[in-house]
Parts: structure tokens; sequence; C-alpha cells
């Protein structure tokens, strides 16, 4: 497995981090995750117990629906997250854009019109690419295309980069 790293760190915002397994490849690749948020008590505290790994993290516990500006830091050159993906799975009952946890990929398209960062990336279960018969992938690529992004759409497969299971994501890769 080839990794890459980058010249200088990118300083990053975490959103949806869950026990922070996106942000620890982010990590191991050279980004500077400074900040995250996350809901759930359980996985902050998870994120505060590998302070070995993360460093300083400022962990925010709160609904990203109630997150204020002024609580986040002033820039970011990059923001990573995978809303919950029971909208877009058939745990879900896919229900995609029809249930409220599908819309929070709203609240992300929020902080990256206010922070302009030079990239992002969104990553979510392979049932996006269908839910809502397609309409729920084509309405949230337009919603970064507004915000004057360059998308690259990719499903891949865990299991093809080492990870010892077969976990398909498709991942939309934004970039200025």
């Amino acid at each position: 497995m080839r990794q890459i790293k980058i010249n200088s760190k990118l300083k990053t915002l975490s959103l949806f981090t869950g026990a922070g397994g996106l942000d620890l490849g982010f990590h191991k690749a050279g980004f500077d995750i400074t900040e995250c948020v996350e809901i759930d008590k359980r996985f902050c505290n998870t994120l505060k117990d590998n302070k070995k790994i993360f460093g300083n993290l400022k962990i925010i516990n709160k609904d990203i629906r109630k997150i204020q500006l002024k609580e986040l830091s002033k820039k970011y050159d990059f923001i990573i997250g995978g809303p919950p993906c029971q909208s877009f799975s058939a745990s879900g009952k896919r229900k995609g854009l029809n249930d409220d946890r599908g819309l929070l990929f709203k609240s992300f398209v929020m902080l990256l019109k206010h922070f302009k960062p030079k990239g992002f990336l969104f990553e979510n279960v392979r049932g996006l690419l269908y839910a809502n018969k397609g309409k729920a992938l084509k309405e949230i690529k337009n919603a970064f295309e507004k915000c004057g992004y360059n998308l690259n759409v990719k499903l891949l497969n865990a299991a093809d980069y080492g990870v010892p299971q077969y976990r398909e994501r498709v991942f939309l890769l934004g970039s200025k």
C-alpha cells in the first residue's frame, strides 16, 4: 500500500467524526486535524482517550446543525466528514433526502461556504449513489459545485487498500 505524504500540514476540520477512523487516515497522511464536531458523547470520550494520536484536538460535542461559527477557528485548509449513513443504507430504508439525517450534508455545505477551504472529502455508503433514484447524489453534488468546487466522485472498497473488510464507500473529493 502506497502512502502519500503532503509537504505542509493542512489545517483540517473534521465533521461527523465518530471515533476518528477517517481522521486517523488523514492524520497519517500528514493532515493537521485541529478540531472536530461530533454529536455522540461516547465518541468524544474515545477521541479524548486517544490524545496520544490526535494531540491537542479541539473536540466539540454538539449537533452540527447547532454549531455556532464562533466556536470554530477562523480558517481551515481542508474539511473532512461522513454524515450518518442510515438515510442512504438498507438499514435506514434508503429514505435519502426524505430523512433529516440525509439532509445533514447541508450543514457541511454551510461550513464550506463560510470557510472556503482549498478542498474537502465527503464520505458515505454505496447507497448514496442510488438514494431517491439518484436525485440525492445529484443534489449533494450540485450543492458542492455551487460552492465553487470541482468534484471527483469515486466508489472505493476498503479491502482494496489493506483493510481486512469488504467495505464500499462513496467519496466526493472537492478542490478549488
